[in-house]
C-alpha cells in the first residue's frame, strides 16, 4: 500500500506524541522542601534499591578504614550540617564511610551513604575544609541528583528516537550525550578505584564518583554545600582551600587523580566559582574555631599518618613525605609517625645516586626507628626495622637484642617466622653473644 504524505506526516507527529509522554521531568525539588511528607517517586525507589544492592557489593570489595571514631565524628559534622527539614524526613539517613584509598575522592549515594577516600581526608587542613566536601556529597542526596541525572540520560536516549525525525534534534542530542558521557570511554586509565568500579559493573557509584553529574549539577552540589556551612557557622573562606590543595599533586600527577574535584582545570573554575560566591555571601563564621580544629587534628592525624603509609607502599615517595611531615607537626609525638618516617627514608636510600646519600639517608632511617622506640618501647614494628637494618649493617649482637624484643612483643605477628629466621642464623653462627 502507498503511503500518502499527510499519513506519514500524521505516523512521525504519533510517534513524537508518545515519546514526549515517556519524558520524565528533571525539575524535582529537593528533599528538603516537603520535609517529613517526602515520600520517593517510583523511579526513586527502584533507584534507591539499586543503590543499595550496589552498595552491599562495594562493600564486598573495598577496604574501609574501619576507625569507629572517626565515623561518629565525621556523622556529628554532617549532623551539623543536615538543615532541619532533611532531619524530619524519614526516608534519607546519612552515613559516613572511610575507603583505605589514596586517591582523592568522596562520592553519595541516592539513599544516603556517604563514601570518603583517605586520600582526599588526608588533603583537608581543618573541620571547615572537611565541612566543604561532606556539604557538597549531602547536596547531591538532598537535591536527588542522581535520579535526575537518570531521567536526563533516559531523555537523552529518547531524544535520539525523535531525532530520527527532526535532522536538528539529532545534532542538538548528540551534542548532549557526547558532553555529558564523554569520559566513560576512559574508564580504562581511571587508576585501581575507578577501574574496580567498572570490573564490578557499580554504574551508580561510577556517574558519582569518577563520571560526575556534569557541570550544572556539580555547581548546584558546590552552592548548597555552601548554604549548608553558612547555616552551620562555618567560615566559608576556607573552601577554596580545599580545591587549591588537590591542585598540588607533589609531583606525582599521574599517580593521583582528583576525581572528586575533576581535572586541573575544572579544580580552577571551580575555585575562581567559589571566590565568586564569597563575594556575594560572606558569611558570618564563629568567632572560636579552636575546639573544632582541635577535634579534627585529633581524628584525622591516624588518617594522614595511614595514607602516608599507603603512598609510600605505591612508591609515591613525595606525596608520603608531605603527609609524613603534616602528621608529625600534628602529634610529634606519635611513634607510628617516626616508624613511616624511617621506612621512607629506606625507600629514598634505595633509590639514591651515591652510596654517602644512601649511608646518610640509611642513618636518619636509624635514628628514627630509635625514636619511634623512644616514644614507645612496647611498639614491635620499629624494633623489627631497626634490628633488620643492624643484621644489614652487619651489627649483629644490636640485630639480636632488637629482634628478640620484636618477637617477645609480637610473637605470632605476620612477620614473625622471618624474624625466627634471622634469629636461628644469628644464633648458630654464635653472633647473638
Amino acid at each position: 500500500m502507498r503511503r500518502t504524505a499527510p499519513f506519514r506526516a500524521a505516523v512521525a507527529l504519533a510517534t513524537l506524541l508518545l515519546v514526549s509522554v515517556s519524558c520524565v521531568s528533571t525539575r524535582l525539588p529537593p528533599i528538603s522542601s516537603q520535609g517529613d511528607a517526602f515520600k520517593p517517586l517510583r523511579d526513586e525507589r527502584e533507584l534507591w534499591r539499586q543503590s543499595r544492592a550496589e552498595e552491599d557489593k562495594l562493600l564486598g570489595s573495598v577496604q574501609l578504614y574501619g576507625d569507629a571514631r572517626l565515623e561518629a565524628y565525621l556523622d556529628r559534622v554532617v549532623a551539623r550540617l543536615n538543615p532541619p527539614a532533611m532531619v524530619a524526613n524519614p526516608a534519607v539517613r546519612y552515613q559516613v564511610r572511610v575507603i583505605e584509598d589514596p586517591t582523592l575522592n568522596a562520592f553519595s549515594y541516592p539513599h544516603g551513604s556517604i563514601y570518603i577516600h583517605t586520600g582526599l581526608l588526608a588533603r583537608l587542613d581543618n573541620e571547615d575544609e572537611l565541612a566543604t566536601v561532606l556539604g557538597h556529597e549531602m547536596t547531591h542526596v538532598e537535591d536527588r541528583h542522581m535520579l535526575r541525572y537518570q531521567r536526563s540520560a533516559h531523555n537523552k536516549e529518547i531524544g535520539l528516537t525523535i531525532a530520527a525525525v527532526t535532522a536538528e534534534i539529532i545534532v542538538e542530542a548528540a551534542a548532549d550525550i557526547a558532553d555529558s558521557h564523554g569520559s566513560w570511554g576512559k574508564a580504562a586509565a581511571i587508576d585501581v578505584f575507578g577501574n574496580l568500579l567498572v570490573d564490578l559493573g557499580l554504574q551508580l557509584a561510577f556517574v558519582a564518583s569518577v563520571n560526575g553529574y556534569g557541570r550544572g549539577l556539580e555547581a548546584e552540589a558546590d552552592a548548597g554545600g555552601f548554604a549548608k556551612m553558612a547555616a552551620a557557622g562555618y567560615d566559608l573562606r576556607q573552601a577554596p582551600r580545599v580545591y587549591l590543595a588537590l591542585l598540588d599533586d607533589q609531583g606525582e600527577a599521574a599517580a593521583t587523580k582528583a576525581f572528586f574535584f575533576g581535572s586541573h582545570p575544572r579544580l580552577r573554575e571551580r575555585v575562581e566559582a567559589t571566590r565568586r560566591y564569597l563575594a556575594q555571601h560572606p558569611g558570618k563564621p564563629s568567632a572560636d574555631r579552636s575546639e573544632a580544629d582541635e577535634a579534627f587534628i585529633r581524628h584525622l592525624q591516624p588518617v594522614v599518618r595511614e595514607d602516608a603509609r599507603l603512598n609510600l607502599e605505591r612508591g609515591r615517595l613525595k606525596l608520603a613525605e608531605s603527609e609524613l611531615a603534616k602528621a608529625r607537626a600534628w602529634d610529634p609525638e606519635d611513634p607510628g609517625t617516626y616508624l613511616l618516617k624511617g621506612r621512607l627514608r629506606l625507600a629514598q636510600a634505595a633509590a639514591a645516586k651515591g652510596p654517602e646519600e644512601r649511608d646518610r639517608l640509611r642513618g636518619v632511617a636509624e635514628d628514627s626507628f630509635r625514636e619511634a622506640i623512644e616514644l614507645d618501647a612496647s611498639f614491635p614494628a620499629p624494633h623489627r626495622e631497626l634490628g633488620l637494618l643492624l643484621y644489614e649493617r652487619k651489627d649483629f649482637h644490636g640485630a639480636c637484642t632488637q629482634l628478640r624484643r620484636s618477637a617477645d612483643l609480637d610473637p605470632k605477628g605476620d612477620e614473625s617466622g622471618r624474624i625466627q629466621g634471622y634469629l636461628t642464623e644469628m644464633e648458630k653462627a654464635g653472633s647473638c653473644g
